[in-house]
């Protein structure tokens, strides 16, 4: 499996379980409602994002991990 394959799993496994799962059982759905509506929300971020933006806040972050850590 790539990386950006399990990038995209992470990602569906994050928002299933944080947000769409907890409100999906709330609200009587089906697993494979949940998963259907995981997969929604996914493609909305996906195009919604500013990509630029959030390269910047990534490496910022990564770099004062980097200082704090051994990034090996």
């Amino acid at each position: 499996m790539s990386q950006e394959e399990k990038y995209k799993l992470a990602l569906f496994a994050v928002i299933r379980n944080s947000t769409v799962m907890p409100q999906g059982v709330k609200l009587g759905k089906t697993m494979h409602e949940i998963n259907t509506m995981a997969v929604a929300v996914m493609a909305n971020i996906m195009e919604s994002c500013d990509y630029e933006k959030l390269k910047e806040s990534y490496e910022s972050g990564i770099y004062r991990y980097c200082r704090t850590t051994s990034c090996r």
